[in-house]
């Protein structure tokens, strides 16, 4: 008698990371249900990504239904009968969205989502987080330490005290990590609650087929945008994933009885500052990078954040398109030093394909190249449609 294939139902199917995932799961052998919005789904965005991942809508073992974590009949009509694992990858990651938005999608949705798996016996209950909840750490200039890596047992929705609305000893830095704060905390209730549980946090994702975040980045240099950076960025850390090394995690985890119930830094080994970062990016790009020296990154912080306030009004008065990265949220982030323990994630035995950044961005940037993506400057630009 054949074997059952485990099913396994996916939220966010359609994303990016979401369509990487889907790719591990039909090479472990899972049938999948793929679940997003009906707009989205088949769409020229998503069908840009299946060439990406070389996974076809038609996949065997694939099908695509869809769901609307605002409307919990449509993820009851999606739900199969009987689910193994569920992987909600699905938020609003969008730096430029006003936190009721984000509250609606990514807390009220997974609510939802939770709700419509009532009675559903689970293996497996994979959720994506952020390492953006553990908060920005403060500076020396605020007489604390720095350059202190986060580990699973720093303030976090899972150990900080009930009463906390964010990380102790950090501050969250824009409303998107709110929403993840606030969505995680629902998580870990239902794990008290019996749901079998797996909470991940990714370090800034990158890959073959995003051009947000450190995609947006290499984009931002390609283009010339990035013409200089304060000499002092070499005292600050930033942190990287490989998309392919997230959702082979997340099925690694999965497959783990002995694991139910543990959150995990999903983060490679690379210890690097932004300046040598964009450098790197730089020198792969074909372009020139100088160091300011008078300049610091607080500074820079300041103008860009000013720069982003411009930009968002003359989006919304004019309907002007603006640079994706030009995000009064995204600025949120400058000058701020992120170093991520991965060492909980290794101990499962799991091994990074791409443990160091330069590796992982070699390649990416050299699909961006062979996708026209580092001459297009429409992939710079964000409208308001």
């Amino acid at each position: 008698m054949a074997r059952r294939k485990r099913i396994s139902f996916v939220t966010g199917a359609a994303g990016f990371s979401g369509g990487w995932l889907i790719r591990e799961l039909l090479e472990a052998g899972d049938r999948v249900i793929a679940t997003d919005r009906k707009e989205v789904i088949g769409g020229d965005r998503h069908r840009g990504l299946l060439d990406v991942t070389e996974t076809g809508m038609d996949a065997p073992g694939l099908e695509w239904r869809p769901a609307d974590l605002l409307d919990v009949a449509s993820i009851q009509e999606a739900l199969p009968e009987r689910v193994d694992r569920v992987f909600h990858v699905a938020s609003l990651y969008d730096y430029s969205a006003p936190i009721e938005r984000l509250r609606a999608i990514n807390v009220e949705g997974t609510r939802h989502l939770l709700a419509a798996l009532a009675g559903h016996d689970l293996q497996r209950f994979v959720h994506w987080s952020t390492c953006g909840v553990f908060g920005k750490p403060y500076t020396a200039a605020d007489g604390s330490q720095v350059n202190v890596p986060f580990t699973e047992s720093s303030s976090s929705p899972r150990t900080a005290a009930p009463e906390l609305q964010g990380p102790k000893g950090t501050h969250l830095v824009n409303a998107y990590s709110l929403s993840k704060w606030e969505q995680e905390r629902l998580i870990w209730e239902s794990a008290g609650q019996g749901l079998p549980v797996n909470v991940i946090r990714p370090a800034p994702i990158y890959g073959p087929g995003s051009g947000y975040g450190h995609g947006g980045i290499a984009l931002a240099i390609a283009h010339g945008m990035v013409p200089m950076i304060p000499l002092d960025a070499e005292n600050y850390i930033t942190a990287s994933v490989h998309v392919r090394d997230l959702a082979r995690f997340a099925v690694h985890v999965a497959e783990r009885a002995d694991l139910v119930g543990e959150d995990y830094n999903i983060v490679d080994n690379s210890i690097i500052s932004y300046r040598e970062f964009l450098h790197y990016i730089a020198l792969l790009c074909g372009r020139r990078i100088r160091d300011i020296p008078f300049i610091r990154m607080r500074h820079l912080r300041q103008l860009f954040l000013g720069a982003a306030h411009a930009a968002d009004y003359a989006q919304r008065r004019w309907g002007l398109s603006r640079p994706q990265m030009l995000e009064i949220q995204s600025a949120t982030y400058m000058a701020s030093s992120y170093w991520l323990s991965n060492r909980k994630s290794l101990e499962t035995g799991f091994e990074y394909r791409y443990p160091d950044v330069r590796e992982g961005m070699k390649d990416t940037i050299a699909w961006m190249r062979e996708q026209g993506w580092l001459t297009d400057k429409n992939r710079l630009m964000q409208t308001t449609s």
